[in-house]
């Protein structure tokens, strides 16, 4: 292959395993997004109203109150817009309390707005023919409701408020406990204990914890292959002191720039820290209990706000596995880069995270936060130009010495 196509092919593959990583990125900060907070699916048949909001008002009356919204959803109901006489079917979520950061949406349903509702965009689309469907009405199950915002990321989907009278669906409880509270107990357990609630708890919070892992790979696969090079250089220049401090000056200078790029605090909180030093058991319950809420997840009856995380961490996984094997592909293709090669590199990168950023939809102001995905490639690409440069410098000195 001549040289013009061989430096066309390293940038192709270089430009498909940025945009693979970057779609990897957005899609873990869409699971990190979504993954707050705990579910609890009654164990047997529904709460009604009633006893919803009796569990509500208890909830209030303690000293440090925990967040409870009640929620359920219905499969296959009828949407109608009786003026322009459109009917369709979706899923609806029926809620007792407040969505604001419960739902991807752009505007909240609030408790006290019952003749309210949302509509995902596709559901929008159909029944009325656009997005601009704010202050509209549509007919669900003899109820007139006016359209207050968009469900952003579903599809077929609609909420309301539940009605008071009739038959009840609310079979789950978005919880979210009081911080300000500093009890070691478990809060969720407390909680269901003060209420008597039999249900299965359902944490989303380690599907955001692995979706970092499998972003945070990547860049460590690449900083370990540099530091081995820097330490093969380090050893073909003992005996000489000058080039093996510099050497070890450039390594901790980019295990510095690494942590600083790539490195994001763990966020260990009191349920993964042992209360007491001698409890040897703690480690093992936590591993079992993760791999139960993994297990739950995956095994029971998906609803849309199940598939809020578990569509961007598959998505996740699937561009974390196309990243990996390209940078295989690009390992077994890779010349040595001039500096000329490097800058373009990193120039390209930057138009690529631009357009990535342009269609990455709600994770993109997250995504133009991101220091890593700015300063990733250039660490990585000046990295590699500087190791090269180095053994060079070594093989042409020891050459001038052979003479």
């Amino acid at each position: 292959m001549s040289g013009g196509k061989s430096a066309v092919c390293r940038f192709v593959v270089l430009g498909l395993l940025l945009v693979c990583w970057f779609l990897a990125e957005a899609a873990a900060i869409g699971t990190e997004k979504y993954s707050e907070g705990v579910s609890v699916k009654k164990t047997k048949g529904t709460w009604t109203y009633d006893e919803a909001e009796f569990i509500r008002q208890e909830e209030q009356k303690q000293e440090f109150p925990d967040s409870c919204t009640f929620l359920g959803e219905r499969e296959e109901e009828y949407l109608e817009n009786r003026e322009l006489g459109r009917m369709e079917t979706a899923s609806v979520i029926e809620v007792l309390g407040e969505t604001q950061g419960l739902l991807p949406a752009s505007a909240p349903l609030y408790e006290e707005d019952r003749e309210s509702c949302l509509l995902s965009e596709d559901m929008a689309y159909k029944l009325f023919g656009s997005k601009n469907v704010m202050g509209e009405e549509i007919l669900y199950r003899g109820r007139i409701l006016i359209v207050r915002g968009l469900l952003r990321g579903m599809e077929r989907t609609a909420a309301v408020q539940a009605a008071k009278e009739g038959d009840s669906v609310l079979d789950t409880i978005a919880y979210g406990a009081n911080t300000e509270d500093q009890s070691l107990e478990d809060p969720v357990q407390t909680f269901l204990l003060r209420h008597g609630i039999q249900g299965k708890v359902q944490e989303r919070k380690y599907f955001a914890a692995c979706a970092k892992l499998l972003v945070f790979f990547l860049p460590l696969v690449i900083f370990v292959r540099m530091v081995r090079q820097l330490a093969g250089n380090m050893r073909a220049q003992r005996g000489r002191r000058i080039r093996t401090a510099a050497l070890w000056a450039v390594m901790i200078w980019m295990t510095v720039l690494f942590f600083m790029l790539f490195w994001k605090p763990l966020g260990l909180t009191r349920d993964v820290v042992p209360t007491k030093w001698s409890d040897f058991m703690f480690w093992k319950q936590m591993t079992q209990q993760i791999r139960d809420n993994f297990k739950l997840l995956l095994q029971t009856q998906k609803t849309s706000l199940d598939f809020l995380v578990l569509g961007p961490f598959f998505s996740c996984l699937k561009y974390c596995i196309l990243t990996w094997g390209l940078y295989a592909v690009r390992c077994r293709i890779q010349k040595k880069a001039g500096a000329g090669e490097t800058v373009a590199g990193i120039l390209f990168s930057w138009i690529l995270l631009l357009g990535t950023i342009r269609f990455a939809g709600d994770s993109a102001l997250w995504l133009v936060g991101q220091k890593s995905v700015w300063f990733g490639t250039c660490f990585w690409l000046v990295g590699e130009y500087a190791a090269q440069r180095m053994q060079v410098s070594y093989k042409n000195g020891c050459s001038i010495k052979i003479r």
